[in-house]
């Protein structure tokens, strides 16, 4: 499911528009996976908490350390932050399952002037 999302996103991956972020990335498979709430949703900002990661689950139980966990979230991210420059937007990231905090917080803020 992930993959085909992706896939269909990067279709057209220029010049996307912020306004379009929420709805190709939000979808119902991803809601359940990641057991993802839509905190806000604004002309200007998407904030989505995610409860629960199935990557750290998993190298959890291939038993990796903390600090391998943290490292290997942040490459993973790099994906979601290559998303958010795609759609005009930073991803911002106070809080990570992979580092401790009981949710992922992701907030996409738009760009200004764009």
């Amino acid at each position: 499911m992930w993959v085909y999302s992706w896939e269909k996103s990067c279709q057209k991956r220029q010049d996307q528009k912020f306004e379009r972020l929420k709805e190709n990335i939000v979808y119902k498979a991803a809601q359940w996976v990641f057991e993802m709430d839509v905190v806000e949703s604004t002309d200007d900002k998407l904030s989505l908490d995610f409860h629960y990661c199935p990557l750290v689950k998993a190298w959890q139980k291939q038993g990796c350390s903390d600090e391998e966990i943290a490292f290997l979230c942040d490459t993973a991210m790099c994906g979601d932050h290559g998303i958010g420059k795609m759609y005009d937007s930073k991803l911002e990231l106070p809080k990570c399952i992979a580092k401790g905090d009981e949710i992922c917080a992701l907030r996409y803020v738009k760009k200004v002037g764009k």
